[in-house]
């Protein structure tokens, strides 16, 4: 499927879906007292939208990422295991992926963001794509307590998702579908044995799988079965039939 489209009339209703999922989070009274000033955010965002103000975007994405970051704490044991893995904290894969992900989200899907951080991208995928369930897998117990937040705001019930709080290389993953996955360590060292991991792991799913790597370093590790069909220099889409 050709996924370089971007400017089509379903991908403005995602978008219009993700700003309202953004704004329910953001108002819900439990986030805000998390989260101070997150106000400010929403409201700027829903000032650009009533009056059809070419500044939405950009106020949207502030909102994103202002929810994206937040709760992005770790014990120390969890910071010990981050810096042996010398992995990343809390970036942000932004919307795209998002928007993209559609066509391989089914219903009965199994969805697994691996370093899901508070959650945000996982819960919006549930949000946009219902599903059979969506596995957050996180290091950090402070941004999965932030994460559980953000799923009571949006009603999401916990029956439709888990939230496993483990190092990634520790995680199971042989009922996945789909695999959201942004850098998780950086590529060198012991950064690369973790990618080797889940290479590894992901290998052992028997059954079609596809793969969501942003700013991508698995590509080299994935056997034989994977193919890319997608990659646009930011996100890399990876199959196994």
């Amino acid at each position: 499927m050709d996924l370089s489209g971007r400017h089509s009339e379903g991908d403005a209703g995602k978008e219009m879906m993700i700003s309202q999922a953004l704004l329910t989070i953001a108002g819900d009274g439990a986030v805000k007292r998390e989260i101070p000033g997150i106000d400010c955010y929403a409201e700027r965002m829903v000032g650009a939208m009533e009056q059809g103000d070419p500044s939405f975007e950009p106020a949207m994405m502030g909102l994103y990422l202002k929810l994206h970051g937040a709760g992005s704490v770790y014990s120390p044991s969890e910071r010990g295991i981050l810096n042996r893995r010398q992995g990343y904290s809390c970036i942000s894969g932004g919307l795209d992926p998002l928007i993209k992900a559609g066509p391989y989200v089914k219903t009965e899907s199994v969805v697994a963001d691996l370093g899901a951080a508070n959650g945000l991208q996982g819960l919006l995928l549930q949000h946009l794509y219902p599903h059979r369930r969506t596995l957050q897998i996180e290091l950090s117990s402070g941004m999965i307590r932030m994460g559980r937040l953000f799923q009571n705001a949006l009603g999401i019930n916990d029956d439709r998702v888990t939230w496993i709080n483990k190092d990634i290389a520790d995680a199971t993953l042989e009922s996945v579908d789909f695999v959201y996955v942004f850098r998780p360590a950086r590529p060198s060292d012991s950064g690369r044995d973790l990618y080797r991991t889940i290479a590894s792991k992901l290998a052992t799913v028997r059954k079609p799988l596809v793969v969501f790597s942003v700013a991508d370093c698995l590509s080299e590790f994935l056997d034989e079965y994977f193919s890319i069909f997608y990659s646009d220099g930011h996100l890399t889409c990876f199959s196994k039939e």
